[in-house]
């Protein structure tokens, strides 16, 4: 039969107390004793030399978890976030990272990093990994950025005719933002964007949005003035 002494008591409120107060840990030494593992593993940083060799993109409903989630696929893999843009509308959320896999080509960086995001990613975001190849060398004519904004009624189109027209001239843009509001019983479209885009045509596509913008009853900037300054032209 078990004892009924006080030993079994003792035992048992030792017990209660390790369970209760964890133990205090203040060193590597002391979490390996507790069992519960050293550091992180060393992970390579970039230096100077390095550039991005991977980008991922990521939208899905916005959520801590999800950018948590792809956060922890980067550092298993051994990545370095070089750059990132996140944008959230509504409830849903778009991503861009491009990041540096060390010791990798742009193909087996993508390679790997797809392996790891299967790992880590829960199912419900839509995710693709691009690799990312180095720009040539070749000689390239001079650009410049300029602020394009544009705010007029509402009409389907609009988008089109500015983005061709920025086309037929080589410019790019490299930011975006875009939206509408009422006024006076009406529906808005306003538009913003950084255009890059060589320095000889500059003065023809002014000219042109010019030209257009009249037409159409809108109110145009096209200028060197940072992105999401207030717009003043009448």
């Amino acid at each position: 039969a078990p004892s009924r002494g006080g030993g079994g008591g003792r035992l048992l409120a030792a017990a209660t107390r390790s369970i209760s107060s964890p133990p205090k840990i203040r060193s590597v030494a002391d979490a390996a004793s507790h069992g519960l593992g050293g550091p992180p593993p060393a992970k390579q940083r970039m230096d100077l030399a390095s550039t991005p060799n991977v980008l991922i993109t990521s939208s899905g409903l916005n959520s801590a978890q999800a950018i948590r989630d792809l956060t922890a696929a980067v550092y298993d893999a051994g990545g370095s976030i070089a750059a990132s843009k996140k944008v959230v509308l509504g409830s849903h959320y778009s991503l861009l990272m491009a990041l540096w896999l060390p010791e990798a080509t742009p193909a087996s960086a993508a390679a790997t990093l797809s392996k790891t995001l299967e790992a880590h990613v829960a199912g419900g975001a839509s995710l693709s990994v691009v690799p990312l190849e180095s720009a040539g060398g070749g000689a390239e004519d001079a650009t410049v950025t300029r602020r394009l904004k544009i705010e007029c009624p509402q009409k389907p189109g609009i988008v089109l005719t500015v983005t061709q027209l920025l086309q037929d001239h080589g410019a790019v843009t490299s930011q975006m933002e875009a939206g509408t509001s009422a006024r006076e019983g009406a529906i808005w479209f306003e538009i913003e964007c950084l255009v890059e885009l060589p320095e000889s045509v500059v003065e023809e596509v002014g000219a042109q949005l010019a030209f257009w913008s009249d037409g159409a009853g809108a109110k145009l900037l096209f200028d060197a003035s940072p992105f999401r300054a207030p717009l003043e032209a009448a």
